[in-house]
């Protein structure tokens, strides 16, 4: 028969413990005895227990005081009171303490059985109840989680979930290889006032950072771990849950919480609870360090593309780079996302990558181009929307690159799209792009001085370029020009 509950049993009359044992057996429950309330705590302590049935007087600790222990070491367990005639009131005051219910010596066996499944049933909804709670924070933070791109993003709002759901006084995260303000990071007054309680904390996570154990310490259990509890010989007045970080082939860290002794002590359940956050958070954290890596190779290989444009032509060294940063500088005005701005930045890096295909000769003539030679300039747009067409990952990218020379005008290339038919990004490279050409030396002439970029900028907004993000480009030059002045 399959158990459903685990009962303790706990009177000082073997016959009374026998009859109950071999009855909750029956209905399928898995049944320990015990002969007092100090009997009953010692074994409380080292199972999981979901109902004790205990007389109210016994000897060594009557079943009040076993109560008010339970409560006290805010032990999961439902509690029955079994009370001889002449002791109800006493039994409704320990009801009023925390008990579930009472049953009244002599009693009937199917009487006692009915309040225990009645006891039972409630518990086992009222675990439901917070499951389904457990489950809803947990994809909380998975949700949040999956969010986050890099690893102190991922921190950050682990963090904050850790607040929100267990209300600690002071955190302590140990992450060797990640945090970059060190391999230990603690918040809270208790761990930055108190050196011993540090030092502590501190112990702890190497602990299990060696050998992951979970922890769930208070004034109850750290005398019957191997800590020593002569660090604090005023007693241990905190309640501390710590668990690993742990990957499946690889332990990246530890998370400690800590409660002063005006809080509710942690339980088994926040400790599962918090084991379920920190097998997420590792997991996220491994996923952003795998993004930092994948993002830097891919902004190494979208650099190489641009350079090997730039290594065409002398006097377009670090045009891209610059086409870049100034399409993420006006984007960031604008208030696009983070995601718009990355790909403005690769549009940015790789707009000219076409120009692979156009000869030397004329990528690099210092004088003006003959209409053959521009209608082949022109064919670099198609060609990097060609080039970049074989990654699918860049499709949003390729957009931009080929309509990165349309005018508002309608007058552009290659499609000679006019107004809000050019995309929205393509007007921003277009403009930035006409902005580096003419603040930079080129093989047919020399820098324009700022007064006369300014004024071509002025007078092809509307036309060449879009109208707004003229005037918005105009006043970040301003700004960033504080001696140019307007003629």
């Amino acid at each position: 028969m399959t158990t459903a509950f685990h009962v303790l049993v706990v009177d000082d009359e073997p016959a009374l413990r026998e009859i109950c044992e071999e009855a909750l057996s029956g209905a399928g429950h898995a049944v320990t005895l015990a002969s007092n309330g100090q009997d009953a705590l010692s074994k409380l302590g080292t199972n999981g227990f979901d109902l004790v049935i205990s007389d109210l007087r016994m000897p060594d600790m009557n079943g009040q005081d076993l109560l008010s222990q339970i409560r006290k070491r805010q032990l999961d367990v439902d509690f029955l009171v079994m009370t001889g005639y002449g002791t109800t009131e006493t039994a409704v005051d320990i009801m009023k303490n925390g008990a579930a219910d009472y049953i009244a010596k002599p009693f009937d066996i199917k009487h006692l059985l009915l309040r225990v499944r009645s006891i039972l049933e409630q518990r086992r909804s009222r675990k439901e109840q917070e499951k389904l709670s457990a489950v809803v924070r947990m994809l909380g933070l998975s949700k949040r989680l999956g969010t986050q791109l890099n690893h102190v993003a991922v921190v950050d709002e682990f963090l904050i979930h850790l607040r929100e759901n267990f209300s600690p006084d002071a955190i302590c995260l140990l992450l060797p290889e990640m945090l970059e303000r060190g391999p230990n990071l603690m918040q809270g007054r208790l761990l930055e006032t108190n050196e011993v309680l540090r030092v502590f904390v501190t112990k702890l996570c190497n602990r299990i950072l060696q050998h992951g154990k979970s922890y769930l310490l208070d004034h109850f259990t750290l005398q019957q771990s191997s800590f020593n509890a002569a660090l604090f010989p005023g007693g241990f007045p905190y309640s501390v849950m710590a668990v690993p970080l742990d990957l499946p082939q690889k332990r990246i860290g530890v998370i400690t919480l800590v409660r002063d002794k005006e809080n509710p002590l942690y339980c088994e359940q926040d400790l599962q609870l918090l084991g379920v956050f920190a097998s997420h958070t590792a997991s996220a954290l491994q996923n952003s360090h795998l993004y930092s890596r994948l993002r830097t190779m891919n902004q190494d290989v979208i650099r190489s593309f641009a350079q090997a444009v730039e290594l065409k032509d002398y006097y377009t060294r670090g045009h891209s780079e610059r086409v870049a940063e100034y399409a993420c500088r006006l984007g960031r005005t604008l208030g696009l996302g983070s995601k718009e701005l990355d790909r403005l930045h690769i549009a940015g890096m790789l707009h000219d990558i076409g120009k692979i295909g156009i000869p030397d000769h004329i990528l690099n003539k210092p004088g003006a181009l003959t209409d053959d030679e521009y209608e082949n300039m022109k064919r670099h747009s198609s060609m990097g929307r060609d080039i970049l067409g074989q990654v699918g990952a860049m499709n949003d990218v390729t957009e931009i690159i080929y309509h990165h020379h349309e005018r508002m005008d309608g007058q552009g290339y290659p499609d000679g799209l006019a107004g809000d038919a050019v995309p929205f990004m393509a007007r921003i490279i277009c403009l930035v792009d006409s902005y580096e050409a003419m603040t930079s030396n080129r093989a047919y002439r020399q820098s324009l001085p700022l007064d006369k970029v300014m004024y071509a900028l002025d007078r092809g907004a509307g036309t060449q370029w879009d109208k707004e993000l003229t005037a918005t480009w105009m006043s970040i030059v301003e700004q960033e020009q504080p001696g140019f002045s307007p003629q």
